[in-house]
């Protein structure tokens, strides 16, 4: 068991600085500050051997992404071949998150293999960034990439590469972005060679080895649940439209089976959430506790069962839309399963309220002022988590951006970010262009989750739900009212 552990332990640390590279590298705010991304390694049977992550979103999508590449190609994979995906229908979560896959063969064979998930600054769609609160299908949202290969046998595709990056209103950052995901990727190829080498088999072995620890550990942990049916349900609104999430959580002696059936249908909104998005905030609630003391590994995915019906709002049919789920409808997920483990009697200090969404803006200059038009993603604060002045985990490892770099970088002054009560206050000044505005934010009674206020010459208009063809001018202010939510 040691012994594994140490092997075990090389490999955790190529995935861990495959990613730390990749922030290091990387042009894109969303990974250098967001930390928009994850890293994994797998085995040749395609088991998630280690995986890396900054937000819950990917801990499936990965692994789910990873088999429809593989399960598209399938005999068609060499060595020196790039995989790329980009579908929420077939293992993804929201469209502008980009998987690239490096398969690895050693003496013909495939071993052990890494891959990468990127949050791209803009992927096609009606608006820079992807997030359009009007949308009802995915185009709308995001270009949808199926399958492609973007190195075949070592040689770079360029007519692969011309089509993504002409479907980009950001083509430089998207390709810097592109060739940093691949340097990173060759960069672990490398790493896994030298420890195949070095360790052969045993590396396979500690593998399973610690895989198994992982699912053991998990097991131990559920086995405090009452042995009953817990359930709960949540109620919110999109453009007006309330939903509803239900859910019933069981456990047997290995396992927990986690059943959405009873939960409201899909919506014609971008709050429907992609099954691999449900299944991953469906399952952080419970794995938070573990979190920081196990892998992430095949083990961990193991001790699910996740039943979600299909054309519900956790399960929706194509086409539709799906942009605003992790932001929004993710924090509902992890709440109905917080609200029925403790309805449950199951410890109220180990399933704490992990969530809180809290309203955000993506901003943008007019189409056609720049060459490029990139998206400003504005998360300035966040909602206070219920144990004390801090973000919700789910918030991910993002760090907030400081008012130096959003003068410099952007234009915008902050001239206020503290706690005041139960909120916490953000307010900022427009000191460079015309921008146009869009609002990210949750919908309950009461506005529980906080709004966007912004303020010009003329008026003061404070926004409690996501909207869209707000423009702001010079000397217009925007503020920031994140609540106290604790996840209710």
């Amino acid at each position: 068991m040691i012994e594994a552990q140490i092997v075990y332990s090389k490999l955790q640390a190529v995935c861990r600085q495959m990613g730390e590279a990749l922030q290091r590298i990387s042009r894109s705010p969303l990974v250098s500050q967001d930390r928009a991304f994850a890293t994994a390694i797998f085995t040749n049977e395609l088991k998630l051997a280690i995986q890396h992550q900054y937000e819950p979103e990917h801990l499936y999508a990965m692994k789910d992404s990873v088999d429809h590449l593989f399960d598209y190609f399938s005999f068609d994979i060499s060595d020196g071949d790039i995989l790329l995906v980009a579908d929420p229908y077939n293992g993804g979560t929201k469209g502008q998150t980009l998987t690239m896959v490096a398969p690895l063969f050693y003496h013909g064979e495939l071993v052990l293999f890494p891959a990468v998930r990127v949050q791209i600054a803009d992927l096609a769609g009606e608006f820079p960034g992807g997030f359009n609160p009007d949308a009802f299908e995915i185009w709308q949202e995001s270009m949808r990439i199926t399958p492609v290969k973007l190195y075949k046998q070592g040689l770079l595709q360029q007519d692969v590469l011309r089509f993504l990056l002409a479907n980009s209103r950001v083509k430089s950052l998207y390709q810097s972005e592109l060739d940093a995901m691949y340097a990173c990727l060759r960069y672990a190829q490398k790493e896994l060679q030298r420890l195949i080498k070095q360790y052969g088999q045993r590396l396979i072995e500690s593998v399973y080895t610690m895989t198994n620890y992982s699912n053991r550990r998990i097991v131990e942990h559920i086995s405090q649940y009452p042995k009953k049916t817990m359930d709960s349900k949540i109620t919110f609104a999109s453009n007006g439209e309330n939903i509803t999430i239900y859910v019933s959580i069981n456990t047997s002696t290995n396992q927990v089976a986690i059943d959405f059936n009873g939960t409201g249908m899909q919506v014609n909104t971008p709050v429907n959430a992609s099954l691999s998005t449900t299944k991953a905030f469906a399952t952080w609630p419970i794995l938070a506790p573990l979190a920081d003391e196990i892998a992430i590994n095949e083990g961990v995915l193991e001790a699910f069962e996740i039943h979600v019906p299909k054309g519900s709002l956790l399960n929706p049919d194509f086409p539709a839309s799906v942009g605003f789920s992790t932001f929004i409808t993710g924090h509902f997920i992890s709440g109905v399963i917080t609200k029925a483990l403790q309805q449950g009697n199951t410890s109220t200090k180990l399933y704490s309220k992990i969530h809180g969404p809290g309203p955000q803006a993506i901003l943008f200059s007019p189409f056609g002022m720049l060459k490029e038009t990139v998206p400003l993603f504005l998360v300035p604060g966040y909602p206070e988590s219920s144990e004390g002045w801090g973000p919700s985990a789910l918030f991910g490892d993002r760090e907030l951006v400081s008012a130096e770099e959003l003068e410099f970088n952007y234009g915008f002054k902050m001239v206020k970010r503290e706690k005041k009560a139960n909120q916490m206050i953000v307010e900022i000044i427009n000191e460079n262009f015309v921008f146009n505005v869009i609002t990210i934010i949750p919908e309950v009674e009461n506005n529980t989750y906080g709004n966007i206020t912004i303020q010009t010459n003329e008026n003061r208009k404070t926004f409690h739900k996501s909207s869209t063809g707000i423009s702001i001018r010079p000397g217009n202010r925007l503020e920031f009212v994140y609540e106290r939510t604790g996840g209710q």
